[in-house]
């Protein structure tokens, strides 16, 4: 599942190029709320290093596509001819399909900091 933020710069790592069939490609994201069936859609462009393992993405709310709605969503990708700039998926063939949370804030992380401070006296 994917944890995108609204209102943030969010990334999106997913597998698309084991399905992929073209190869100068750009990919078409489609975001569909679950529960009111808004879609959105953007490009975004591949950041990844190892493009034959994974693919990334960085997707900025409000800039790339902006969501309507915090909540669940189904993302769908779609493969394209490169630079089509193409925002609708009729046609095209989806290269993966899964499930999207859109949070209104940040997660809260899980890591913590040590503050305290070890005095270290000698003796004279």
């Amino acid at each position: 599942m994917l944890r995108l933020t609204r209102n943030a710069k969010s990334t999106i790592t997913v597998t698309l190029k084991e399905a992929t069939t073209i190869s100068e490609v750009e990919y078409l994201f489609e975001f569909e709320h679950e529960q009111t069936q808004t879609k959105v859609y953007c490009i975004l462009t591949d950041i990844s290093e190892y493009k034959e393992r994974y693919n990334r993405f960085e997707l900025t709310d409000g800039v790339d596509l902006t969501f309507p709605y915090s909540g669940d969503y189904i993302y769908r990708a779609y493969e394209q001819a490169s630079e089509s700039g193409n925002l609708y998926p009729t046609g095209l063939k989806m290269v993966e399909k899964g499930l999207c949370y859109v949070a209104d804030e940040p997660e809260i992380s899980n890591q913590y900091t040590n503050s305290i401070e070890s005095k270290v006296y000698e003796q004279e």
